[in-house]
């Protein structure tokens, strides 16, 4: 297990102290993103120009994930990427300030990568929507739903009666002269 260090001032979920969480492993996350700015990159010399640098905090007990988006082909179909996950279109990302993504949830599909060095980073690929659960059909109406809603009224109340199918019986005991 990679772990890396940092000082977010929360326990993790699996009870591994602060500051201490393992990197997020290959695959799908649903993140959130915690910080957006633009400006240059850290390396300079190596990657000029400005970048859209993320911070961006998985759901789980994994570590953040640093990802900057630069204007290579490869970020700039990254970039197409978050913002389709988004639900925006190209122009309304182009007019998109960085601090109106703080908060907002992806899903960042992720991918170990050890340097020559041996230094394991975590690199995002792909930027995918949230998938929502999907909808529940409501459940078949009972006899009882639905005379209660032609009332107006809701099921279940005191002057309901909860088994219709016992009021034929009911009535044909009645009519016999009750029970003896």
């Amino acid at each position: 297990m990679r772990v890396h260090s940092f000082d977010d001032g929360f326990a993790t979920a699996g009870g591994a102290p602060a500051g201490e969480r393992e990197m997020c492993p290959d695959g799908t996350h649903n993140v959130t993103i915690k910080e957006a700015a633009e400006g240059p990159h850290k390396y300079p010399e190596n990657y000029p120009g400005e970048f859209l640098h993320l911070t961006l905090a998985p759901n789980g007990p994994y570590g953040f994930v640093w990802s900057s988006i630069g204007v290579g082909p490869k970020d700039k179909s990254l970039a197409a990427a978050l913002a389709a996950a988004l639900g925006m279109t190209a122009a309304e990302w182009a007019d998109t300030d960085p601090d109106e993504l703080i908060g907002r949830q992806v899903q960042a599909t992720t991918k170990q990568f050890t340097s020559k060095a041996g230094k394991t980073r975590v690199y995002v690929n792909d930027f995918l929507p949230i998938e929502k659960a999907p909808e529940k059909k409501p459940a078949n109406r009972t006899p009882a739903a639905k005379v209660a809603a032609a009332r107006g009224d809701e099921a279940g109340e005191a002057d309901d009666i909860p088994f219709m199918w016992m009021l034929p019986l009911a009535l044909a005991v009645a009519s016999m002269g009750g029970l003896a």
